[in-house]
């Protein structure tokens, strides 16, 4: 557990498998937990020292009712890289998590090695909806109470049947959940707490951030499920290229749902072990 300004983190260290091995910070997306990552930690760990951590308000960390916004998140973040003893990690995160990261590339390039941004990070979510809209189609679904058998009959929508159900892969479904004695579950991440996360998303100006970025970054964008959503990618990739021009930024295209950690953790590894050993000589 790492404790900072009076909030404690549940996090995972998983030591290095040699001397010269890099470090990788792995942080998850909004309504996730660090066990998202679980399913890429075996082969990760083969080649990287992994540290990964339920952020604030999610899975088994505390959570207070403020403090949700960019400032503090990265400050979580830098606070596990100080705890952990971590050398300069590459930072993946994932949806809301690759944002944390585009945070930390541009405004604290010293304290990590870089940054791979899976499927996030890339569009300004002003441009594609009013504050009333995303709240209103980026709630989260009312699950509290729900009985347990009956969210695992849900479990399978949650990734469009694009990914076989199996036990592990329940076990990190579950892990965003609290069972209850009776049998009925209740969300861990608060449903205001959504809608602080959600608010700072929708304020985010990833523009500005990225005119900021030297690199070394990777951002890798899912594609392929649906042509409205590639087409923004598209577009947002686009003016990212032309912000970074001549900087060490490369865009990578994967095809899969926006839950590649889920649907591909073999190939995800792979990418993230070849772009930190770039990274580090």
């Amino acid at each position: 557990m790492v404790v900072d300004a009076g909030v404690q983190l549940a996090v995972r260290v998983f030591e290095r498998p040699s001397a010269g091995a890099p470090d990788l910070l792995l942080h998850h997306g909004l309504a996730s937990s660090q066990r998202v990552w679980d399913q890429m930690l075996p082969r990760l760990r083969r080649r990287a020292r992994v540290v990964t951590y339920d952020a604030r308000g999610h899975g088994l960390s505390r959570k207070p009712d403020r403090g949700y916004g960019f400032d503090h998140i990265v400050a979580d973040a830098l606070a596990v890289v100080r705890a952990t003893r971590s050398r300069r990690p590459i930072i993946v995160g994932h949806s809301w998590g690759a944002m944390v990261a585009l945070e930390l590339a541009a405004r604290h390039p010293g304290a990590i090695g870089g940054a791979v941004l899976v499927d996030g990070g890339l569009h300004r979510m002003r441009d594609e909806m009013t504050w009333l809209e995303a709240k209103r189609s980026l709630a989260p679904p009312h699950l509290d109470g729900m009985p347990l058998e009956e969210f695992r009959g849900l479990m399978r929508t949650f990734t469009a049947d694009s990914v076989d159900l199996t036990p592990e892969l329940e076990a990190q479904m579950l892990a965003v959940m609290r069972v209850r004695p009776d049998g009925t579950i209740a969300p861990r991440l608060a449903r205001s707490n959504h809608f602080r996360i959600l608010r700072a998303i929708w304020e985010q100006e990833p523009d500005e951030l990225w005119a900021r970025v030297q690199g070394p970054v990777l951002a890798i964008v899912a594609h392929g499920v649906d042509a409205e959503r590639d087409e923004h990618s598209r577009r947002a990739v686009r003016r990212v290229r032309d912000l970074t021009r001549g900087r060490a930024v490369r865009i990578a295209w994967m095809r899969g749902i926006h839950d590649l950690p889920l649907q591909h953790p073999d190939a995800l590894a792979e990418r993230i072990e070849r772009f930190a050993r770039s990274a580090v000589g």
